[in-house]
């Protein structure tokens, strides 16, 4: 068998590309914003460890309102030995601190493997939009080479 008939060509139409590339940039999109929606919720993860060290070491502690810190609250005469730790859904159980970490450190793992996978497929749509874009690219240059000499 020579080089040639080795070598498969594919061929598709420039609108079956561009409805690829379209696809895989709403893919794209929807990656980036579940990237980011995994983020946040590993840093409120790491806000509330963070929290319970200060449970432990403080007399006062301060609760932040909202997300953004419009308000906040000085919090004095705390039950350090009992917790509420969300466990999902809409459940939450009262437990001390200590298993209350194991609960949000299990949830963190969990959470950072999710992440990185979905930075991996995010790489890897990434790869593969840049191909389609190049060979877009291509295409258009032969085009206008076309009429360049056409016209």
């Amino acid at each position: 068998m020579s080089n040639e008939e080795n070598q498969q060509k594919v061929v598709v139409s420039l609108e079956d590309l561009l409805a690829q590339a379209d696809a895989l940039k709403k893919y794209i999109d929807y990656l980036q914003k579940t990237y980011a929606e995994l983020q946040d919720n590993i840093m409120s993860i790491d806000s509330s460890l963070q929290a319970l060290k200060e449970l432990q070491n403080s007399q006062e502690l301060l609760m932040v309102g909202d997300k953004r810190g419009n308000v906040i609250f000085k919090v004095q005469g705390i039950d350090k030995a009992k917790v509420l730790v969300h466990l999902g859904l809409e459940y939450y159980a009262e437990v001390d601190p200590d298993f209350a970490t194991k609960v949000l450190n299990d949830k963190k793992s969990e959470l950072s493997n999710v992440l990185s996978n979905v930075e991996k497929e995010l790489a890897k749509s990434l790869e593969a939009y840049k191909e389609i874009a190049d060979i877009l690219n291509q295409a258009q240059q032969q085009l206008q080479a076309q009429q360049n000499k056409g016209g």
